[in-house]
């Protein structure tokens, strides 16, 4: 655990990262405090001390270590990416107060916060140099250029992913222990207004992305999947809409054929954003093959963390690029049965075709000041 290297690709304010990071911090404390608290509050650099009331808290420098161990970020926006390092900072000291601060100030006579540069980052996560190869560099302004914001994981952790020890997708087993996050949630038709270059990059670098339109959280999984490690493990919570979706039969494919899905939770229909309409679902993916995967629909509740969601196991060779339609043992068994006798609709002798969408908002969407005329 204390070697793991976690990323949020899309780190936005960070909420994700602090999460990451207070699990580690809990998980450290613990550990020290099952193997013996004594022997952890000495030395030239002490993990843990003890606070008025007998309990144990980890010395800002343990925090510190910690963070600058395992946390990493990337983002677009350069605010945002000021956002992250702020609220990572501010939970390094974290129930610290100016006493205990001086104390450790005194003992390690070191700066009390610590630099993220190395960590957090500002660039696109789904653009990395190789954009300029054929491009037309007279068509790119400066302003251009910037808003495009392409980003090298091998130059800018070299550590983690680079030539000598490259990813599992480039043959080795470097990498990101666990890629985690909300990836934004953009229509292909929307970017076109404005990014027209990324969306043409996106569909030939990105297998997800290379046939019709597309959602870009389609191309995050992608992107997750080539920064995982061998035995890294990607979760998102994501749409779930790339289950059945014409966009989402590519990442359908790529998930598969790697048999690469570990667990999934569906939420259906249920609402878990308090300001958004959005169906979604948690999505586990492994950076190796494997043999099976669980599976569970719930509905959100306060206590859904902590429930015991039911979870099913399925055969990894379960799943296609054909639509993912999960069902539970029963609902199985009685869709078998169903098939046995009965005739599919499109081999009935009539044409079938599609109903109304609203794709076209003008003209499938009925105001109420229609109806009332």
């Amino acid at each position: 655990m204390s070697k793991l290297k976690i990323l949020d690709p899309a780190c936005g304010s960070g909420s994700f990262l602090i999460g990451a990071y207070q699990y580690l911090l809990d998980w450290h404390r613990d550990q020290y405090i099952d193997d013996g608290p004594e022997k952890w509050v000495k030395g030239r650099k002490p993990r843990l001390y003890q606070v008025v009331g007998g309990g144990w808290r980890l010395t800002t420098d343990e925090r510190k270590r910690i963070l600058l161990n395992n946390i990493y970020g990337v983002d677009i926006d350069p605010q945002a990416v000021e956002v992250t390092k702020l609220s990572l900072l501010l939970k390094v000291l974290e129930d610290e107060n100016s006493e205990t601060i001086k104390k450790q100030l005194a003992l390690f006579n070191e700066r009390v916060l610590p630099d993220l540069g190395n960590n957090i980052k500002c660039g696109n996560s789904l653009i990395g140099p190789d954009f300029y190869e054929g491009q037309q560099m007279s068509f790119l302004d400066e302003e251009e250029m910037y808003r495009i914001n392409v980003f090298d994981w091998e130059a800018e952790f070299p550590e983690i992913i680079n030539p000598i020890n490259p990813p599992l997708e480039k043959g080795g087993k470097g990498g990101f222990d666990a890629v985690i996050g909300n990836p934004p949630y953009v229509r292909i038709k929307a970017m076109k207004e404005w990014a027209p270059l990324e969306v043409e990059f996106y569909k030939k670098l990105y297998v997800a992305a290379s046939k019709g339109n597309y959602d870009i959280y389609v191309v995050f999984v992608e992107r997750a999947l080539k920064l995982l490690g061998s035995k890294g493990r990607m979760g998102y919570i994501m749409p779930n809409k790339f289950f059945a979706t014409d966009y989402g039969k590519e990442l359908r494919k790529i998930i598969s054929e790697r048999n690469a899905l570990a667990c999934l939770v569906d939420f259906g229909h249920e609402q878990v954003f308090a300001k958004a309409t959005t169906y979604t679902c948690l999505l586990f993916l492994s950076g190796s093959q494997l043999a099976s995967f669980e599976y569970a629909q719930v509905a959100p509740s306060p206590k859904i963390l902590t429930a015991n969601l039911g979870f099913e196991m399925h055969p990894s060779n379960l799943l296609s690029e054909k639509p993912w339609l999960f069902m539970s043992s029963s609902e199985t068994n009685l869709f078998t049965k169903l098939k046995q006798n009965s005739i599919p609709l499109l081999k009935l002798p009539a044409t079938i075709s599609r109903g109304s969408s609203s794709g076209n908002d003008k003209i499938f969407h009925v105001t109420t000041h229609i109806i009332t005329k």
